[in-house]
């Protein structure tokens, strides 16, 4: 019923990026508010008024 190989082999990468946390989420946010605004700026360019 369950492969518990893959689930092995599953939670052994998420513990290897756990060191890496706050680096990760740091990007994430990162690319977050850049795709944000990125698409703030296009609709800005197209009329839209700008969000505050």
């Amino acid at each position: 019923m369950y492969n518990w190989s893959v689930q092995n082999q599953i939670v052994a990468f998420v513990e290897s990026l756990r060191p890496y946390a706050d680096e990760i989420r740091a990007d994430y946010w990162h690319a977050l508010y850049s795709f944000a605004d990125q698409q703030s700026a296009l609709l800005t360019m197209l009329g839209y008024p700008p969000v505050p």
